[in-house]
């Protein structure tokens, strides 16, 4: 009786102690739970945003390559992808239908069009600046995000500034198109320096793509 009565003692003794411990440990099991959630939630965001945003900077580049850059078929085979692949607000419908004709289009009808979508002389494209504020804002809390995803982030980062350093230097060009003080030298001059940063900046446009692209493809499961 003695050797029961001592076993049933241990076994109380033993659900005292893991009752403790669960109390101990049940509120940081809550909210590692809840933070895990709040990164999944912000990652999802971030991959909106980021959808949104990769729709923007690759109409900005198809827009390039028709006007004054190389319009191929295997830069429209990079495109349509991306553009088939998006579903979110932006209105991309008539590039989209445009894009898949041409991809679809016999050689000379091909040509035809590209040449007839090519800009005008003496018309510019007045480019806008590029943002992502929930990255942005969202940079104290990514530093506590897997190496691999942070990494995604800073090298899209990085090419989101280097382009729009050059869309500020279009800019500035663009503007220079509207000097009547240039002489006709000069001012040939500076509309070929526009016509080559316009070139440069949809291979940027075309990079910035991608390192969006890499955001959105990583797997939430690892966050």
């Amino acid at each position: 009786m003695q050797m029961l009565y001592a076993g049933s003692e241990m076994r109380e003794i033993a659900f005292l102690i893991l009752g403790w411990l669960l109390g101990l440990l049940s509120p940081l099991i809550v909210d590692a739970v809840r933070r895990k959630r709040i990164r999944r939630d912000l990652v999802k965001a971030i991959k909106t945003e980021s959808e949104d945003l990769q729709s923007r900077v690759v109409v900005s580049s198809f827009l390039l390559a028709q006007r004054y850059g190389d319009l191929s078929r295997e830069y429209l085979n990079w495109l349509s992808p991306k553009l088939q692949a998006y579903r979110g607000c932006e209105p991309i419908q008539r590039i989209r239908d445009l894009v898949d004709h041409l991809i679809s289009a016999p050689d000379e009808e091909f040509n035809a069009m590209r040449e007839h979508m090519r800009a005008e002389p003496e018309v510019g494209l007045s480019l806008k600046r590029f943002s992502a504020s929930l990255i942005e804002t969202a940079a104290p809390q990514i530093i506590h995000f897997p190496s691999e995803y942070q990494r995604r982030i800073h090298e899209f980062k990085n090419q989101m500034y280097a382009m729009n350093q050059e869309i500020e230097r279009a800019t500035v060009s663009l503007d220079r198109t509207f000097d009547s003080s240039l002489s006709d030298e000069n001012h040939e001059r500076v509309k070929n320096d526009l016509e080559s940063k316009y070139i440069f900046i949809q291979g940027m446009c075309e990079r910035v793509a991608d390192r969006l692209q890499d955001i959105i493809d990583f797997d939430i499961k690892n966050i």
